[in-house]
C-alpha cells in the first residue's frame, strides 16, 4: 500500500482521482497560447487531455500582444473567438509606418473588401457587415491587449468549456520513454503538495482556476510509483502522444531525436510602458513601426482603461560580449536607447518617451530565429510532438506569431481528431507510422500560412533591422514609398501582413516589386542622403542624369541585396 501523501493541483473536472484514473490520449505541456487552443480543439473533436502547466498564475511578458485580423479569422474557427472580450482589448486598424517625420498608414481591409484576393469568393449580404469580433471601424481588425490576459481568458475558456480537458498545474520534468522502442509515452512531472498547493490562484480577473459556476476547483491525484522531495511530488502520467508546446525556452528541443535547428537570437526586444494620457500615437489604433538607424521600434497601444502603450525597441547584442545587450541596471541600457532612437523617433513621441525612460522599469526578451523542420521522420523522435515557439520561431516584427499558433491548432487538430485512421481512444493514437504520415502533412499544409509569416518577418527585418549597408537603405526608402502609392500596391501587403491574404507568390511577387521599384526611385533620383539630392529631398535633374551610369552599376548589387535578404529565408523555410 502507497503511503504518498495527497496533494491537490488546480484543475478543472472530478473531486478526487487516483492517478491511474488519468488515463488521456494526449498529453501537453504548457497552457499559452497554442496550448490552450490544442486542448480545447481536441477536446471538441472528441479527444481527452491533460493539460500541464508550471504556473496557473497570470503571466507577465512583454511581446505576444498584438494579434492579427488572421488570427482572430483563427480565433473564431477554433470557436475560441470569446477570449477577446472582457480582457480590455483595443481594436488594431493597420499599421503606420515612421521615417523621421514622414508616416505612411496601411489600413487593414474593410469588411467587404479582401486584401487583393478571393474577390470572386461568395458572401452572404448579413455576412458582409460582419467581423468575428465587434468592429468599430469597419474594418477587419486585429486586437493588442496585454498579454497575461489573454492568457488567462484562454485558460479560462478550456477550464470552463472543453469537458474532455484536465488542467494541472506541475512543472514536467522529463519526457518517458518506452524501454523498449523508445517512445515517447508519457511524462514524469512535479507537483505542488495539499500543504504548498496554488489552488487558490486566481486567473486574471476572471475568478478562481476552475469552473466559475462549481465548486469543484481542485483535483486531488492519488496512487503509487511517485517520489516526493520537501513541498512536491513527482508522479508519471501516460498517453500514446505528448504535445510539447512549453515555449521559446523549450528544454525538450535537446531531446534526442528532435532534430531541430539550431536558434539563432537577431536582437532583443527592450519593452517599457508609456503612459497613454502623455503618449498620442500618429494614427489612433494603429501599430506603429518607427525606422531608426539602430533598428525598428514598435508602438501600440495595450489597454483602453488606462490608455497604456507598449514601446518594443529593437537593440542588437555586441558581438563581442557574445551578443549581451547593455544592462539595465548599471543605466547603459537607457542611455544607448536615448542616445541611438530616441532622436529619430517622431517628435510629438519622444517626450512621452523620454519621461517613461525615467520612471518605467525596462525589460527585455530575445529575438529568436528558429525554422521549423519535418517531424515523424524514421530517424525522428516518436511519440512527441512540437509545436509553438518550441517548434517554430520568427521575429516578432510583424506580430505574427500567435496567428501562426492558432492556424496551426486548427490544422493539426483536423489530422488528430478521431477517424478511421485514428479512431477514438488511446489505442487508436497508438499508430505512430499514420501520425508521421499525417506530420508530413501538417508541415506543408501550414506553410501556406506560417511560411509567409515567417518569411515576411525575418525579410522586414533585414530590411527595416537598422544594417547600415546603403543598398538596404535604398530598399528601405522603396519600401514605404511602394506602400505610400496605395491600392494594391497597399493592400497585397497589408494582406499578407495581417494574415487574411496568405498567398506565398505575392509574397514574392510584392517583395521584388518593391526591390524594382527601388531601383527606379535609385536611377531617377539617386541614393538617399547622396549630393544628388537637394536638402529637400528633391533631385538635381543634371547631376543625376550624369551620375546614372554609377547607379545602374549600383542597382545591380541594390537587386543582388534583395535577393540576399529573401532568397535564403525562403530556403530556410520551405527545406525539410
Amino acid at each position: 500500500m502507497s503511503t504518498t501523501p495527497d496533494i491537490e493541483v488546480a484543475s478543472a473536472g472530478v473531486d478526487h482521482v487516483s492517478v491511474h484514473s488519468l488515463q488521456p490520449e494526449i498529453i501537453i505541456i504548457g497552457a499559452g497560447v497554442i496550448g490552450c487552443a490544442l486542448a480545447y480543439s481536441l477536446s471538441k473533436s472528441g479527444r481527452s487531455v491533460v493539460l500541464l502547466e508550471r504556473d496557473l498564475s497570470e503571466p507577465d511578458r512583454i511581446v505576444g500582444e498584438l494579434l492579427q485580423p488572421g488570427g482572430v479569422a483563427a480565433l473564431k474557427e477554433l470557436g475560441m473567438s470569446d477570449v477577446l472580450d472582457n480582457i480590455d482589448a483595443v481594436p488594431v486598424e493597420g499599421y503606420c509606418i515612421c521615417s523621421g517625420e514622414d508616416q505612411v498608414g496601411c489600413s487593414y481591409p474593410l469588411l467587404e473588401e479582401m486584401a487583393g484576393l478571393n474577390k470572386d469568393q461568395h458572401q452572404d449580404g448579413d455576412e458582409k457587415s460582419k467581423w468575428h469580433i465587434e468592429s468599430e471601424s469597419g474594418k477587419k481588425e486585429g486586437r493588442s491587449f496585454h498579454h497575461g490576459k489573454l492568457i488567462s481568458s484562454l485558460r479560462r475558456k478550456v477550464i470552463n468549456h472543453a469537458p474532455g480537458v484536465k488542467v494541472l498545474e506541475a512543472t514536467v520534468k522529463d519526457l518517458v520513454f518506452c524501454e523498449h522502442t523508445n517512445r515517447v509515452i508519457g511524462v514524469s512531472a512535479s507537483f505542488k503538495k495539499a500543504s504548498s498547493s496554488s489552488s487558490s490562484k486566481e486567473l486574471g480577473n476572471g475568478g478562481s482556476i476552475g469552473n466559475s459556476d462549481d465548486t469543484r476547483d481542485h483535483q486531488r491525484i492519488e496512487g503509487p510509483s511517485s517520489s516526493s522531495s520537501g513541498d512536491t511530488i513527482v508522479r508519471k502520467i501516460y498517453a500514446p502522444i505528448t504535445i510539447i508546446a512549453d515555449g521559446c525556452f523549450s528544454k525538450f528541443r535537446s531531446v534526442p531525436g528532435t532534430r531541430l535547428p539550431k536558434t539563432k537570437t537577431k536582437s532583443h526586444f527592450v519593452g517599457l510602458i508609456l503612459d497613454g494620457d502623455k503618449c498620442k500615437l500618429p494614427i489612433k489604433n494603429m501599430g506603429t513601426v518607427c525606422l531608426t538607424p539602430s533598428g525598428p521600434v514598435l508602438l501600440y497601444q495595450i489597454g483602453r482603461e488606462k490608455g497604456e502603450v507598449r514601446m518594443l525597441v529593437d537593440v542588437k547584442g555586441d558581438p563581442k560580449k557574445n551578443g549581451k545587450i547593455p544592462s539595465v541596471g548599471d543605466g547603459s541600457l537607457k542611455r544607448h536607447i536615448e542616445d541611438n532612437y530616441l532622436p529619430y523617433l517622431p517628435s510629438t513621441l519622444q517626450p512621452s518617451v523620454q519621461d517613461s525612460l525615467n520612471n518605467k522599469r525596462l525589460r527585455s526578451m530575445p529575438n529568436t530565429f528558429l525554422p521549423p523542420s519535418q517531424q515523424g521522420l524514421n530517424d525522428h523522435l516518436s511519440g512527441a510532438i512540437l509545436v509553438g515557439d518550441a517548434y517554430n520561431m520568427r521575429h516578432p516584427l510583424t506580430g505574427g506569431g500567435m496567428t501562426v499558433a492558432f492556424n496551426d491548432a486548427i490544422i493539426l487538430t483536423k489530422y488528430l481528431k478521431p477517424s478511421e485512421a485514428l479512431p477514438a481512444g488511446r489505442e487508436g493514437l497508438e499508430n505512430w507510422n499514420q501520425i508521421s504520415i499525417y506530420l508530413k502533412q501538417w508541415f506543408w499544409e501550414r506553410k501556406n500560412l506560417s511560411g509567409v509569416v515567417n518569411v515576411l518577418s525575418m525579410a522586414l527585418y533585414s530590411l527595416f533591422g537598422g544594417a547600415d549597408e546603403p543598398e538596404l537603405e535604398v530598399l528601405r526608402e522603396g519600401c514605404v514609398k511602394y506602400l505610400g502609392m496605395g491600392g494594391q500596391r497597399m493592400a497585397g501587403p497589408v494582406g499578407l501582413l495581417s494574415a487574411l491574404t496568405p498567398a506565398p507568390f505575392m509574397l514574392f511577387y510584392h517583395f521584388f516589386s518593391v526591390a524594382f521599384y527601388s531601383i527606379f526611385l535609385l536611377l531617377v533620383k539617386g541614393p538617399p542622403n547622396s549630393s544628388i539630392r537637394s536638402s529637400g529631398g528633391a533631385f538635381n535633374p543634371l547631376l543625376v542624369l550624369l551620375a546614372l551610369p554609377l547607379n545602374l552599376l549600383y542597382s545591380v548589387k541594390v537587386f543582388w541585396t534583395a535577393c540576399v535578404v529573401l532568397l535564403p529565408v525562403i530556403y530556410t523555410e520551405f527545406k525539410i
